[in-house]
């Protein structure tokens, strides 16, 4: 608690438009800065950029799943698994995954 007070603090002391517009700023400190203003604006554009990083995110994921999805090997496996998980975390529990991007993970993972 203390330590996300004095994290607005210093966002909030840097700029908190400032600061969003940094590409550097992590999805921690968006949320935080979300969550801490009452700023429509600063929320929209937080909203934003927390769901294109998103769908890069599933993007990312997918693209690596089905170049690995029918190599043979541990290593595959392995890469299959780890990228599997990172979709199904996306799905679950990122409020910022938009339906499309749902429809692909269905799509993409086995059943």
């Amino acid at each position: 608690m203390l330590d996300e007070k004095l994290r607005f603090m210093v966002l909030q002391e840097y700029g908190l438009s400032k600061a969003i517009k940094d590409n550097t700023i992590s999805d921690t400190d968006l949320k935080l800065i979300r969550k801490s203003t009452d700023n429509v604006t600063i929320q929209n554009e937080i909203d934003n950029i927390l769901q294109n990083r998103t769908h890069k995110k599933v993007v990312e994921n997918v693209t690596k799943y089905q170049r690995v999805q029918h190599l043979n090997g541990f290593a595959a496996a392995r890469a299959r698994l780890q990228y599997k998980n990172e979709l199904q975390a996306l799905f679950s529990s990122e409020k910022y995954v938009s339906d499309l991007d749902k429809q692909e993970i269905e799509k993409t993972l086995p059943r």
